[in-house]
């Protein structure tokens, strides 16, 4: 479809400056998304690495920190992935481990996402399409998630962009989109359990379109007169002469065959352990040789049976460890009325999370909802002939908003949840915005300033509310702060980074102990030691920390390879600061009774700084003598 960046072919030029006009001229829509795409990029990777690392980004940059390491990989999904940990190992690798690298994939998926939009172009006019790029560009939560180091935003990517294929080959009926479909379908599933729902959403969607060609067939004299002539054009298509059934038996039965080689391999390649699996994450350790690797079965072609086996067992059936997280076994929904069924083994307060949701949505995509609204109550009531794919989206996206909240496996999971609805309502919120586009061309086009006045302010108000939110929300200190709607408990709420700089600079210089944690107070559930090591499940390093509490610290110490020893009693700390190599770092809890703060006063400087949104104070005492090592 075309309208509003119609354009005619300019003569052929030969320089490759000529070629590049000739191309803008030729193909504006192209150059207008791949513009804003760039943008969005941009938008992505500014102070990517500036924001502390939030309690879950650090779990899964420690374990891909740990691969790196030790070559030990094993799917868990209790930290998901594993995409993001298989590219976080490469890149680790390449470019070393921090922030900015953790986040990098999915900025970079996160910025490309408006591309995305050229898939949807035979569905969309010019303006929509652009718009579409708009506005999955520079949604606020899609912003802000596109710089956080979680899969939330790789899922809806990587799912939005399989079905824009399977869109093109229907399009086309070119089989090179079901492969490519194929692989980002793979890729989702390998990004978050939450995947499959997206299917789900896809069928019910599709069915909703489906009864509403049925219940209204257009030009066909009933539902069963549609029927028959869709299986005719498919029969012509098949007999048309190019080839004999048994040609078109072998061509799709080969491509079929292709495209499930194609997922099987993909699967397993994300999914199969690498090096010792789970056995070589484990403390204490285990006896990891007899985990059969990826690589191992690579270079023993004969394993690879095994090996696929294996992987589909694990992580499918019969174990089924991708069901294992945040599934609704035996969940009741806390709504009004009698009291829950007793002996269940979860109780979701689904209203009081869908409200959570909603408000959240109105917060920060209010403009993107309106304009879904008003695109959606066009194209189904107001257009000549509504367009499946915008009806189909709409309905995707309201199921996602309805659905989600049951889904999530804790009360907050609504912050990242919000991108699931937000992606599919992106299109027939370009379809409201491109009412307000073409209302400008058209007074552009008839000279009539006033319209144009009335279309370029309403246009511009969308755009400062969109972008102004979202520089809010993703930049400077609202970015962790737990006022910002997007901003989860985990997120530490203040800038942690001068006393990480400190260990940082430490970790190379200094023999011995870098770091001491501190905690006298072990039973009060909130102590950052442990004095039972071995009672650990994981190689969470150091072992002597309580994960949980001392997280996102672990994923920093051991991103700088600072040594790091655990005290739990008054006398192992006061030798630790008082002998002749007194330990450069001490971090206790704040609200640890036990801490002699006195005994720092002379030799130590203080930082306090919260952990988590608020209530999670730690005290980095930093020794006088190794102030701004190796500065």
């Amino acid at each position: 479809m075309s309208d509003g960046f119609a354009a005619t072919d300019p003569a052929a030029g030969t320089g490759p400056g000529q070629r590049v006009r000739a191309y803008v001229r030729t193909h504006p829509v192209v150059v207008a998304v791949l513009a804003v795409a760039a943008l969005g990029l941009l938008a992505r990777f500014f102070q990517l690495g500036w924001r502390v690392a939030h309690w879950d980004e650090a779990r899964v940059a420690y374990w891909v920190d740990h691969a790196v390491e030790t070559g030990h990989f094993a799917y868990n999904s209790h930290t998901h992935g594993p995409f993001i940990q298989h590219v976080g190992r490469y890149l680790f690798g390449l470019l070393g481990a921090n922030d900015f690298v953790a986040r990098l994939p999915v900025a970079v998926i996160g910025g490309l996402l408006p591309i995305v939009a050229l898939l949807y172009r035979e569905h969309l006019d010019d303006i929509e399409t652009v718009a579409l790029a708009a506005l999955l560009a520079a949604n606020p939560v899609l912003l802000y998630y596109s710089r956080f180091m979680r899969s939330d935003l790789l899922v809806a990517a990587f799912m939005f962009t399989a079905f824009g294929l399977l869109v093109r080959f229907y399009d086309t009926r070119k089989p090179r989109y079901v492969y490519g479909a194929t692989a980002l379908l793979v890729f989702g599933i390998a990004s978050k359990e939450n995947a499959p729902l997206y299917v789900i959403t896809w069928l019910g969607a599709g069915a909703l379109c489906l009864d509403a060609a049925f219940y209204r067939p257009r030009a066909y004299r009933s539902a069963g007169a549609l029927v028959r002539s869709k299986l005719g054009g498919i029969r012509d298509r098949l007999f048309d002469g190019s080839r004999s059934l048994l040609g078109w038996i072998l061509y799709y039965g080969g491509h079929s065959l292709g495209v499930a080689v194609l997922f099987v391999a993909l699967f397993v390649f994300m999914f199969a352990p690498r090096g010792g699996g789970m056995a070589g994450m484990l403390y204490p350790p285990s006896d990891a040789s007899a985990t059969l690797g990826l690589w191992d079965a690579v270079t023993a072609p004969l394993k690879l049976p095994t090996l696929v086996v294996d992987t589909f067992a694990y992580v499918v059936y019969p174990t089924a460890e991708y069901f294992q997280f945040g599934g609704l076994d035996g969940v009741v929904l806390d709504l009004p009325g009698p009291p829950e069924v007793s002996g269940t083994s979860n109780t979701v307060p689904y209203l009081e999370r869908l409200g959570s949701m909603t408000e959240g949505l109105l917060v920060k995509s209010f403009p993107l909802l309106l304009l879904a609204a008003i695109g959606f109550v066009r194209e189904r009531y107001a257009a000549a002939r509504s367009r499946t794919l915008v009806l189909f989206m709409t309905y995707a996206g309201v199921a996602s908003w309805l659905g989600y909240p049951l889904t999530f496996s804790i009360g907050s999971g609504w912050k990242w949840g919000m991108t699931h609805t937000l992606v599919p309502l992106a299109i027939p919120a370009a379809v409201g915005l491109g009412l307000f586009g073409r209302w400008a061309i058209d007074a552009i086009r008839h000279d009539d300033q006033i319209e144009f006045g009335l279309s370029t302010v309403v246009i511009g108000f969308v755009a400062v509310l969109v972008v102004s939110t979202a520089v809010a929300g993703a930049y400077g200190a609202n970015a962790r702060s737990g006022d910002n709607p997007l901003v989860q408990y985990g997120q530490p709420g203040d800038d942690l980074r001068p006393a990480l700089e400190q260990i940082q600079h430490i970790s190379p210089v200094h023999d011995g102990a870098d770091v001491l944690v501190y905690d006298g107070s072990i039973d009060d559930g909130g102590s950052f030691v442990t004095e039972n090591a071995s009672t650990a499940h994981k190689d969470f390093r150091p072992v002597c920390t309580v994960w949980g509490n001392t997280i996102p610290l672990n994923w920093y110490l051991a991103a700088y390879d600072a040594e790091t020893e655990c005290a739990a009693n008054e006398s192992t700390l006061q030798d630790s600061i008082d002998g002749e190599d007194p330990v450069p770092v001490v971090i206790v809890r704040e609200n640890d009774n036990t801490v002699p703060e006195s005994a720092f006063e002379a030799d130590y400087y203080a930082l306090t700084y919260e952990l988590r949104t608020h209530g999670s104070e730690a005290t980095f005492y930093v020794h006088k003598e190794w102030w701004n090592a190796g500065q």
